[in-house]
């Protein structure tokens, strides 16, 4: 059957997507390579509980999520940083109030670590992000590395070391792997790196979602109930001045007035392309770079971390498993742990079995948390880095080089086919609420070329 628009993915990009074209009269089949809905958003359950074993959390200026899962009634509620964090650091170990990880560094290395976020800040203000390949030292920053860029600003072996971290926690990349200008453009869509390091107010991990994030998700599925078709990835598109015919590994065959690619930008690449895509639209396909993370969730007989004053935010450089993060809803019984395993750390143990990542796991959070921790009544863990349809997670990076020579290209259609994903949002990029963003503006263009016919 012939409808105005196909939507390959049916994450929250998809979702959105799909949602705004049939709200505007318009027909509308999306094609999913999973047996489910929500992309990087995953159910799963713990201690039977219902839990996210992908993104879970809410920032207080991620406008659309916050009014999709107010409008469903959704109930928050704020991640636990009541009491101290810990934090083990090139050798020194200590706890800290809330989630100020960064006390462990000493007076003289926090000023160094203010003075490094000031000149990012300055060099955010004319950063467009729309295009921060327009950026006047544009080129200068995309030939760099986080790492060399912040070696040529400081030479405190801790600052650098901790720049390294926060690209592990916040990318699930190293900084040596990531562009500078990427980098920036990255801390600009989402109001600074502060806003992104954040679980507190103001913070991106700020709330987190009863019953989990996943709900919202399916909520938007089920409002699109008919026009979703699951277990159908696509192998192969083809386009004329007219149509777009989209083949399916079943060997089925979709034609639509217009296409909407949403989903990683790793697999658009591994689609079939008829016309074949240009040299410099594969080349920013290809050499964009899926995040590597592992998401582990422990869950205990209470919370008992909370006796003793401490928040379970724990950071370490001497575990695969970090950070760690107290998750447990208010009026739970049970205490909820939920951590990861990040970038080269997360690629060390995707070999490795749960019952080993567990072992982990739990000598991580029994040194920080005390012997109470060595007594887990489940965990669950989720390995995105062998997840067939996303290879990754958090997102998709980009390492120097790929914003200045082909990044314009990243929401410019492809004839018929227009792209959508949380990598090409250009607010809260990465994020469930660039999903979203990214699903309006494709909508948008959607609209506005069928009503041009």
């Amino acid at each position: 059957m012939h409808t105005d628009a196909i939507v390959v993915g049916a994450g929250f990009a998809g979702l959105r997507t799909a949602q705004r074209l049939v709200a505007a009269g318009r027909s509308v089949t999306v094609l999913e390579a999973r047996d489910r809905v929500g992309g990087r958003i995953c159910p799963g359950e713990i201690a039977g509980r219902s839990i996210d074993l992908g993104g879970m959390w809410l920032g207080p200026t991620q406008q659309r999520l916050d009014q999709l899962t107010s409008e469903i009634g959704m109930q928050r509620y704020p991640t636990w940083l009541e009491g101290e964090c810990s934090i083990e650091f090139r050798g020194r170990f200590g706890r800290a109030p809330g989630e100020d990880f960064d006390r462990i560094l000493g007076t003289p290395n926090r000023l160094r670590l203010l003075k490094l976020n000031w000149e990012l800040e300055r060099l955010c203000k004319n950063l467009p992000v729309t295009a921060p390949w327009d950026h006047p030292k544009a080129d200068e920053l995309d030939a760099q590395t986080v790492a060399s860029w912040t070696a040529q600003r400081t030479s405190s072996p801790d600052v650098q070391h901790l720049m390294n971290l926060v690209c592990q926690a916040v990318f699930c990349t190293e900084a040596r792997e990531l562009s500078m200008l990427y980098f920036a453009f990255y801390c600009k869509a989402a109001g600074g790196l502060l806003v992104l390091l954040a679980g507190g107010p103001g913070g991106a991990q700020n709330f987190l979602f009863d019953g989990g994030l996943h709900q919202a998700a399916q909520h938007l599925a089920d409002d699109l109930a008919g026009h979703i078709e699951l277990d159908a990835p696509v192998v192969a598109v083809e386009q004329t001045e007219e149509r777009v015919s989209v083949i399916t590994a079943g060997g089925e065959t979709h034609t639509a007035s217009r296409l909407v690619l949403a989903i990683p930008p790793p697999l658009a690449r591994e689609i079939t392309w008829a016309p074949g895509l240009s040299q410099d639209r594969a080349r920013l396909l290809a050499r964009q770079t899926m995040g590597s993370t592992i998401k582990g969730w422990l869950a205990y007989e209470t919370p008992f971390w909370r006796e003793t004053q401490h928040n379970a935010f724990v950071m370490t450089d001497t575990s695969a498993f970090s950070p760690a993060f107290d998750a447990t809803p208010p009026g739970s019984s049970i205490g909820l742990i939920a951590g990861f395993f990040e970038s080269v750390e997360g690629r060390s143990v995707a070999e490795s079995s749960p019952q080993e990542r567990r072992d982990i796991a739990i000598s991580t959070l029994v040194r920080h948390l005390g012997a109470r921790a060595a007594h887990p009544i489940d965990y669950v863990d989720k390995d995105w880095t062998a997840e067939q349809w996303s290879r990754g997670c958090y997102g998709a990076t980009m390492p120097p080089g790929v914003l200045t020579t082909v990044g314009h290209l990243m929401r410019t259609p492809f004839g018929l086919v227009h792209w959508a994903g949380t990598e090409t949002a250009t607010e809260w990029s990465g994020y469930v609420e660039g999903a979203l963003e990214s699903g309006d503006r494709a909508a948008r263009e959607v609209l506005a070329r069928l009503r041009e016919r």
